[in-house]
């Protein structure tokens, strides 16, 4: 009996002893894991090391959770140095096990951020959306907020916006716990609600965020508020010179302490940018000077445009030329550097929109074909089952149901509409490049693609814009009349005349308004004729801004049957609903349009109040 019990007690030891030896493994895999954690931004090898030891002893106790801790650290650990193959497969095998949901978010954030690094912006937001998901049922902030934060950063990086400004303000109140995670969280946020020109609440947090940065001695950061500031200042909603000088200086100081001379030009851009709002040209023109070395691309053309705008404030308007004609060359030069990828770009998306044109109109004819069947249906069950009563009532229904169809009808016929604009323009364009380089006509070829790249880069950057100023809309004229005088092998001349009485780069009228009568005057009022010639000017009247478009051709008559077809004209058409809805909901504007024609020529004269 005695043997027994010391056999028994022999064994309820190794057995506790056992316990208590994994208890202690499993402790010490914790410590481990916490110390990568801990390591992973300050000594990646270090990290590593641990992450591998607590990887080792959790496969020794076979502990699946542990083992998935130690997944997720170790792809992290794998993330900081790009071994994004190798941290995939481990997150992989994670997502093949039953999850608690805390780890499955988790697991789910590193696979997205492994798009992000690899810029698979798409894929990267659509993973992080699911981990949000998954982590919003789980009540976990400290991880939520990481990725409330990488998808805000992915939708800015998009350029949208709206969505980064969501997401990031969904981060801020869960970054309580960590304060420079708050503060990132803050510039971020500032910087969305500059672009969106939401001043309010760019004001209620830049000062929080300069608070954090001063805390903590986050001089680059802090460097990077004060250029905002120094930009705020100078925006009319918040205009402070004298504020936004002293901004500009304290981001110079900071940035010269860093030793950050490769951006120090956009700070002393900023500095004389104030100097020029205060009208102290010539201490603009000392910041702007110190701005040019190392400027690049659209600041170097920001400079020069400064710089223009000061030596013309001094009267000094040989110089001021001068840097105006180097902006113009940066702008140029930006645009030819762009010119074969846009080429080709263009090329690839007008063979895609032509598939998807045809697939469009298709599916439009059978939805106009159905909608017509639908109808006949309807009426034969309404006569075969319903009698004089229902009739009678169907007769509403039926009304109701016509009028519905036409709306339907309407929207079709627009879109058919839509489908055909850009493609013909694409098409020609790029048909008239390619005859050009088959007949080895470099001058004509050269002439083309610039006009052509100036057309295409204002009618994209002012596409969703309701105004546009009056140098870019004769900028986009010119680049017209120049492409369509190569089409035409120079059987017309033109003229494109701004009054003195107009400031180009202020005064302001519907985006791309003019091309369309630009296009009349061309293809249908000079049409047969060998001399022909077009006039246009800009000119302003008791604060009217006009523009003249005179032709010497055949003209045409404004009868009633005229005037209907020129209602009918799909551009004209575009043209009126484009001021109607302008006159409705832009304050202070009001425009119209006014033509006399004659076997003489047409003289259209478009009147805008200043937008």
């Amino acid at each position: 009996m005695k043997v027994y019990f010391i056999v028994y007690l022999l064994i309820f030891n190794l057995y506790t002893l056992g316990a208590q030896t994994e208890i202690t493994k499993t402790q010490e895999i914790e410590q481990h894991l916490l110390l990568s954690k801990s390591l992973l931004q300050k000594d990646l090898d270090s990290s590593s090391f641990y992450v591998e030891k607590a990887l080792e002893l959790s496969k020794l106790i076979a502990n699946d959770t542990l083992l998935v801790k130690s997944h997720l650290q170790k792809s992290s650990v794998l993330i900081f140095k790009k071994g994004f193959s190798e941290a995939d497969s481990l997150l992989q095998y994670n997502l093949e096990k039953e999850l608690p949901k805390h780890l499955e978010g988790q697991t789910l954030h590193n696979l997205g951020t492994i798009q992000y690094y690899k810029q698979n912006f798409k894929k990267a937001l659509d993973i992080y959306l699911n981990a949000a998901k998954i982590l919003e049922q789980t009540k976990n902030s400290k991880q939520l907020v990481n990725t409330y934060t990488n998808i805000g950063s992915i939708n800015a990086a998009l350029k949208n916006f709206k969505n980064a400004q969501t997401y990031l303000e969904r981060a801020l109140p869960l970054s309580e716990f960590n304060e420079i995670l708050r503060l990132q969280i803050l510039v971020n946020l500032c910087n969305i609600y500059k672009e969106q020109k939401i001043f309010k609440k760019f004001t209620d947090n830049i000062f929080e965020a300069e608070t954090l940065a001063k805390k903590y001695k986050a001089k680059n950061i802090l460097s990077v508020i004060y250029n905002n500031l120094a930009t705020y200042y100078t925006e009319e909603e918040g205009a402070d010179y004298n504020k936004a000088l002293d901004y500009g200086k304290k981001a110079i100081t900071l940035k010269k302490e860093l030793n950050q001379t490769s951006t120090l030009n956009v700070s002393y851009n900023n500095v004389g940018h104030s100097y020029l709002k205060k009208g102290e040209y010539t201490k603009a023109i000392r910041y702007l000077d110190s701005a040019i070395p190392d400027a690049q691309g659209i600041l170097k053309s920001y400079i020069f445009n400064n710089l223009k705008e000061s030596y013309s404030g001094l009267k000094d308007y040989k110089t001021a030329i001068r840097y105006a004609d180097l902006k113009d060359q940066i702008k140029d030069s930006i645009t030819n550097a762009e010119q074969k990828e846009k080429v080709a770009e263009l090329t690839e998306r007008f063979e895609s929109e032509k598939k998807q044109q045809q697939i469009d109109i298709l599916d439009t004819k059978n939805e106009l074909q159905a909608l017509t069947i639908k109808q006949q249906n309807y009426i034969l069950i309404v006569l075969v089952i319903f009698g004089v009563l229902v009739l009678i009532l169907g007769y509403f229904g039926f009304k109701n149901y016509k009028t519905k169809q036409q709306l339907d009808t309407v929207l079709l016929q627009q879109k058919l509409r839509k489908t055909q604009l850009n493609p013909h323009f694409l098409f020609n364009a790029l048909q008239s490049i390619q005859n050009f380089i088959y007949q080895n006509d470099k001058e004509k070829s050269g002439s083309y693609l610039t006009s052509y790249s100036k057309l295409i880069r204002l009618v994209l950057e002012k596409s969703d814009d309701d105004f546009t100023t009056v140098e870019d809309d004769k900028i986009a004229l010119e680049s017209y009349l120049n492409l369509q005088q190569l089409n035409h092998n120079s059987k017309f001349t033109y003229t494109v005349d701004i009054d003195n009485t107009v400031d180009e780069d202020f005064d302001m009228l519907p985006t791309l308004i003019t091309q369309p009568f630009v296009e009349n005057a061309i293809l249908h009022g000079l049409k047969d004729n060998d001399k022909g010639n077009i006039i246009i000017k800009y000119y302003k009247n008791n604060n009217v801004l006009y523009v003249s478009i005179i032709d010497n051709g055949k003209g045409f008559e404004i009868k009633k049957e005229n005037a209907k077809r020129l209602h009918k004209s799909m551009s004209m058409g575009i043209i009126r609903e484009q001021l109607k809805n302008l006159n409705k909901t832009s304050k202070h504007f009001d425009g119209h349009i006014s033509i006399d024609s004659s076997n003489e020529g047409t003289k259209v004269i478009l009147s805008f109040t200043a937008a």
